[in-house]
């Protein structure tokens, strides 16, 4: 069980990287400043293969969510009381406490990078007429 959750954690961290990397990506990609049409298409896929990245990502992320609760309700997770000495408790419980901390960190990371963007900052009075339809 150990090398699975190690293993589980680190894709875990993997995916929280990569879609924080593909939607800075879109937000670089965003600017329409004096571009040509042929760039601007171009960097339309770029930002249409980013963003289908993040939800590919987002649906792995789901997935061992998933998962961890089947084994949880199946009961082929051990559960705290079933650990061998008081201190593998302890030890558990640390490790939750910093998988909790680390998913909480990258998640604000994540809100910060979203928040700061503003949408009509770069744009004219059509994208304004494009959002409100």
């Amino acid at each position: 069980m150990q090398k699975r959750s190690i293993t589980l954690m680190k894709k875990i961290d993997t995916n929280i990287a990569s879609i924080l990397q593909q939607f800075q990506s879109i937000v670089e990609l965003s600017a329409v400043l004096d571009k040509s049409q042929g760039t601007l298409a171009v960097e339309m896929l770029k930002i249409e293969s980013n963003a289908s990245t993040i939800v590919r990502l987002s649906e792995e992320l789901l997935s061992i969510t998933r998962n961890l609760k089947e084994s949880w309700i199946l009961g082929q997770l051990p559960a705290v009381a079933d650990a061998d000495t008081e201190g593998d408790v302890i030890t558990t419980q640390n490790n939750n406490i910093k998988v909790n901390e680390t998913l909480y960190d990258n998640m604000n990371q994540l809100l910060q990078l979203i928040t700061t963007i503003n949408p009509l900052e770069n744009n004219d009075q059509t994208t304004t007429d494009n959002l409100q339809d």
